[in-house]
């Protein structure tokens, strides 16, 4: 039921659609969750069972799709770990909503500051 949510899918129609790529943990491999996506959203990592291990191929599929989350993983450990995201921190969604905002706003400023430095002190011609 959480996946449907976080997806956006509607009771009545079991198909979704999605303006990209939907990219999620092994826990949401299952048959159900296949259908939804269809096979041109579906970036769900495989997962191995018992007395079937992955193939080669999809051991390869799972390196390509980790590349991927691990930067969207890496973001939200951050967040959580030096900028307070891991508790809410006031009564009231809105409010809570409305600090994660400008909490990720600051950690995008912030990256971005460091890759124009970096650009400037490599001469590149974008950072002038």
């Amino acid at each position: 039921k959480e996946f449907d949510k976080l997806l956006g899918i509607n009771k009545h129609k079991n198909k979704i659609k999605t303006c990209g790529e939907v990219y999620a943990d092994s826990a949401y491999a299952n048959k159900k969750n296949d259908e939804k996506l269809g096979k041109q959203n579906n970036k769900v990592l495989h997962r191995a069972y018992r007395n079937t291990p992955l193939t080669d191929r999809q051991k390869q599929e799972n390196k390509q799709r980790s590349s991927i989350r691990y930067i969207v993983e890496r973001t939200f450990g951050l967040l959580k770990q030096h900028h307070g995201l891991a508790k809410a921190r006031y009564l009231g969604l809105e409010r809570n909503k409305t600090r994660a905002q400008l909490i990720a706003m600051s950690h995008n400023l912030k990256t971005g500051m460091n890759i124009f430095k970096q650009m400037r002190s490599l001469g590149d011609c974008y950072a002038q």
